[in-house]
């Protein structure tokens, strides 16, 4: 049985940063900040979202270095 080794990596980078963000969900606070713009405002994402974090690795990593 023959494993592909970009599949691998593929799923290493999308299973582990959804892993530590499941993880680390009991201690988030209820709102956390994900902006601060010049004039001091916050936007901030709900916790039961920030799951979405953890993806981003992911999806940065597919639009850099998959190419077709």
């Amino acid at each position: 049985m023959k494993f592909n080794k970009k599949l691998m990596i593929d799923l290493l980078i999308l299973i582990v940063p959804i892993i530590i963000m499941l993880l680390l969900m009991p201690i988030l606070p209820d709102k956390i900040s994900i902006h601060r713009s010049i004039t001091g405002t916050r936007s901030y994402i709900d916790k039961k979202y920030s799951f979405i974090l953890g993806i981003l690795p992911f999806v940065i990593y597919k639009l850099k270095y998959d190419k077709k």
